[in-house]
């Protein structure tokens, strides 16, 4: 097996597995402090949080779309004036997230109703989502480099970051709007460092454009993943909103456990250019996505109770039933984040219908039938296990096809 690999795919399972082990760390860190706001803060400061989250995992959409959309520009435009690139993309970017911001800003008052949060929380929301658009730049310059061993330093130091402004934000009685800021401010103050000392070996002064018409076909694709995992912590009921964030919260442990590696897997499939090896490194990558979700879904099976009580806390013992099969459903999403993404570095965007078809699906399962908390997870069993059978499809043919061709 070893000798049918190339010393680049050597190189890329080297990664994989130390992606694997920093970011269960960084994933591990991430889950202590949402697990802290949930046991250290009342159920209704944890539930407003919940519903920021939601909010956040969207506006988060840009920063993994810039990230992707960099990363492939610069592994597939080597030797040529990517130093030019890089400030041209920030100034682009930069003037986009403003504006947006502005736009989330000025649209506070609905915002904040739609969502069920104070108004007063939208100004940070407004400026996590300009830092969303600017900090990802630096990492996609060294993912587009593959430099994933300092990549990784980089989250860790992120996420330390993070958990040391929630840990004083919960100190101080729960500020949301520290919370919030936990979630970006990190990222943006890395990127200060990091930015100006990446440096690219021109050999042409032929100048990268930056592809914006790709980069909305990646929004759009990263915004339809984000609605399945996110618009159920917004619509939930509110009678029962806590519980089931508390069960989205150790669900989503599987799903970012799972995903660790796939800014990895993209890097590599954007710098490889045989079809033969791309696949391999997307077999490789999806096998040890899916093995880590189902190990940590059997986990959730068998010692659910424990596990329950040692993070959300005894208050949500209820949602010991559930907690294990919420697991198998994000692992199935993660096999679908993972496919996407190769889908994305491929071009292969008439995957989108997909996506929108389920995400209208889920939508309208929550407008009709938001009763109870068996309503809810029956609605998110169905949006998993379609999209999962349908993006496997998907994968078959196109894979089928590229070998053909």
């Amino acid at each position: 097996m070893i000798k049918q690999l190339s010393s680049k795919q050597i190189v890329f399972i080297r990664n994989l597995l130390l992606t694997t082990v920093l970011g269960g760390i960084i994933g591990l860190l991430n889950y202590l402090f949402n697990i802290f706001v949930a046991r250290y803060t009342t159920q209704e400061i944890f539930g407003i949080f919940s519903a920021a989250m939601g909010i956040i995992y969207l506006i988060q959409i840009s920063a993994v779309s810039i990230q992707s959309l960099v990363t492939k520009q610069i592994a597939q435009n080597k030797g040529k004036d990517l130093n030019h690139y890089k400030w041209y993309s920030l100034g682009i970017f930069t003037v986009i997230g403003i504006v947006f911001s502005l736009v989330l800003f000025l649209n506070k008052d609905f915002v904040a109703e739609v969502a069920n949060i104070p108004n007063t929380l939208i100004v940070f929301l407004a400026l996590t989502m300009l830092f969303a658009f600017i900090s990802p730049i630096s990492k996609a310059l060294l993912l587009g480099e593959e430099k994933i061993v300092l990549v990784n330093f980089v989250l860790l130091f992120e996420t330390i970051l993070k958990f040391a402004i929630g840990a004083l934000a919960i100190q101080n009685g729960g500020l949301v709007w520290a919370l919030i800021l936990a979630n970006s401010l990190p990222a943006m103050i890395t990127t200060l460092f990091i930015f100006p000392f990446v440096k690219f070996e021109n050999r042409t002064k032929e100048r990268v454009q930056l592809n914006l018409k790709e980069f909305l076909l990646i929004t759009i694709s990263f915004l339809l993943l984000t609605v399945p995992f996110s618009v159920d912590l917004i619509l939930v009921n509110e009678t029962f909103r806590a519980e089931y964030s508390a069960i989205s919260l150790l669900g989503k442990l599987v799903y970012f456990a799972s995903i660790t590696t796939s800014a990895v897997m993209f890097a590599r499939l954007t710098n490889e250019k045989v079809a033969k090896d791309q696949k391999k490194s997307l077999l490789i990558s999806l096998a040890l996505s899916v093995g880590i979700g189902l190990i940590l879904s059997i986990g959730y099976f068998i010692f659910n109770n424990l596990i329950i009580t040692l993070t959300v806390g005894e208050q949500y013992i209820s949602i010991a039933r559930y907690i294990g099969v919420f697991g198998l459903c994000m692992t199935g999403f993660a096999f679908v984040y993972m496919a996407a993404n190769y889908f994305i570095s491929k071009g292969y965007y008439k995957y989108l219908y997909i996506l929108f078809v389920v995400c209208v699906i889920q939508i309208l399962l929550f407008i009709f039938r938001n009763s109870t908390i068996e309503d809810v997870l029956q609605n998110q069993i169905f949006t998993y296990t379609a999209l999962a059978i349908s993006t496997a499809i998907f994968l078959v043919f196109k894979l089928k096809d590229q070998k053909n061709g």
